[in-house]
């Protein structure tokens, strides 16, 4: 791990200034409390009306709540997201209606998906066909052949025979190779992600940015409209424009409150000329870089890839900038660049094989998840994973909890302070199936782990967006890269290794001691935990 600065020197320049309310977040917030209220006085008045109405408006009621129920039912999500939504509509059937639309609609409506499929479908031709390489690669492992012959069929992403890769793990070392490379960028800088918040990390990679459009490199940024609400610099759009610098906002916010709104773009990505790309956990934020103190100190991590496999991440920027604009984007001036040659440009080519994938509630067969589950169903010896939430769905606790019992040895590393109490609270509600599972459950001491990985045995693994939770899975936009056998697998795992140095682990006799009101906490936070 690289090496981190003494917290106490972290405290004397922390930032006082606290995390804004969320302008969408409170918005629903007020509109749900409005409608409970509404129901609340409705009840009071069906008391003191005649009977007959009280009847038929009981009725109308029992009928909304059988309709909405059939509904909940008839949709093709878990049962445990059906059962949390069921529970709360009955008691509060007017409230869970609303606050189903506002949160809970993981289903895109049919307009938007259709607009995805168009985009999908005819920028397909511009990715490479990756045939002979899954040929290659069912000689050398069914298991792994079966894998990658799934994730490309629903993720529609190729996989390529690694150029080169290097994982980093620290927010540090992450943005500061970063910089490094976008002052090599001759061509094009793409920026994709869920935070991007004025800091001394901003102000660095901007000095950098406004060079580059001097030397006649295109820069384009996307950010989601909600993650950066009350982060971005004032008049940043203004500013960036008379720079020269194009920003795009993912789904902007509407004073027309819609489902769609709960759709957020959580991707963290980078692509420099088509020559390098980034993902990972991290965002744009002093933070992730520890140059200010939220939550102890702030463990995230990111992977660098270098070569062919930059194209699917190039794609995605550029299928993103189509849906946000609805214009036509011209993908070969970005995906047809000749002549490149990674040595000459002190790049280290490596093997291995590697492929880039995106998920979100256009993709209904769930390949983020589910790239997770297969990944964890051929795990042979060690399964290890950090994430900050932990809220799985049914489907992926069971792959975990039976590879457990199948005597893996399966580690978790989650956060020791958290930044989100109630989901965090919600996380710890799993401890006790897990740890009676066999699974090794730690928290990271130092502070706050925000990183998504994980590494199966020495050879295979995952970095980069998504959470192990609901959200994640289901209802936001997201990214990572499977790796195999590139080396940088071993590096993950390392630094696994060395985060356990550093972390408490939760014992099940310890843990079953707990106050009971805590307990009880848990119990009723968990019957809504797909719904947080």
């Amino acid at each position: 791990m690289a090496s981190k600065k003494n917290l106490s020197e972290l405290k004397k320049n922390k930032n006082k200034k606290g995390e804004k309310n969320i302008f969408v977040t409170f918005l629903k917030v007020i509109l749900v409390a409005i409608f409970c209220f509404i129901e609340i006085a409705i009840v009071v008045f069906l008391y003191s009306a005649t009977r007959n109405i009280y009847v038929y408006a009981h009725i109308a009621f029992e009928f909304i709540k059988l309709i909405t129920v059939l509904y909940l039912l008839y949709r093709h999500d878990s049962g445990a997201y059906k059962i949390s939504w069921i529970i709360f509509i009955m008691f509060l059937p007017v409230v869970g209606i609303v606050a189903f639309y506002l949160w809970g609609n993981s289903k895109m409506n049919k307009n938007m998906h259709n607009e995805y499929d168009r985009i999908r479908d005819s920028s397909m031709k511009y990715l490479p066909d990756s045939s002979d390489i899954k040929m290659e690669l069912k000689q050398k492992d069914l298991y792994k052949y079966n894998q990658v012959q799934y994730m490309t069929k629903v993720g529609g992403y190729p996989i390529y025979r690694n150029n080169g890769t290097k994982y980093y793990d620290i927010g540090e070392e992450f943005f500061k190779n970063v910089l490094i490379e976008m002052n090599r960028a001759k061509k094009y800088i793409f920026i994709q992600f869920y935070i991007l918040s004025s800091g001394k990390l901003w102000d660095k990679m901007l000095n950098v940015l406004k060079d580059k459009v001097k030397d006649g490199v295109e820069v384009n940024i996307i950010v989601d409209s909600l993650g950066c609400i009350f982060k971005l610099p004032k008049n940043f759009e203004k500013d960036m424009k008379a720079i020269g610098i194009n920003v795009y906002k993912f789904n902007p916010i509407s004073p027309i409150i819609h489902s769609y709104l709960n759709y957020r773009d959580h991707r963290k990505i980078i692509v420099i000329d088509g020559v390098v790309a980034y993902t990972g956990g991290v965002n744009i934020a002093d933070e992730y870089v520890n140059f200010i103190e939220r939550f102890g100190y702030w463990k995230d991590v990111g992977i660098k890839l270098i070569g062919d496999s930059t194209r699917s991440f190039t794609m995605m920027f550029l299928r993103n900038i189509e849906i946000i604009t609805r214009k036509k984007v011209e993908y070969t001036k970005y995906l047809d660049i000749e002549g490149q040659c990674l040595q000459n440009k002190g790049y280290e080519i490596k093997q291995g094989y590697v492929l880039p994938y995106d998920d979100g509630p256009n993709n209904r067969k769930n390949p983020a998840e589910n790239s997770y589950i297969q990944s964890i169903n051929y795990a042979k010896d060690t399964l290890y994973i950090t994430t900050p939430y932990f809220v799985p769905s049914e489907t992926l606790l069971d792959a975990i909890l039976n590879s457990a019992r199948s005597g893996v040895d399966v580690k978790i590393i989650l956060p020791y302070i958290p930044d989100k109490k109630i989901v965090n609270m919600v996380t710890k509600s799993y401890y006790e199936v897990l740890l009676e599972a066999g699974v090794k459950v730690y928290e990271y001491t130092p502070g706050f782990i925000h990183s998504k990985t994980l590494v199966v045995d020495d050879d295979t693994a995952i970095v980069g967006s998504t959470n192990f939770d609901f959200r994640s899975m289901h209802l936001n936009f997201e990214c990572s890269v499977w790796l195999y056998e590139t080396g940088e697998e071993k590096s993950i795992k390392s630094d696994f290794n060395c985060m356990l140095k550093e972390c408490k682990e939760i014992s099940l006799e310890e843990w079953k001691k707990r106050p009971i009101y805590i307990k009880w906490a848990e119990a009723i936070l968990t019957a809504f935990a797909p719904m947080i």
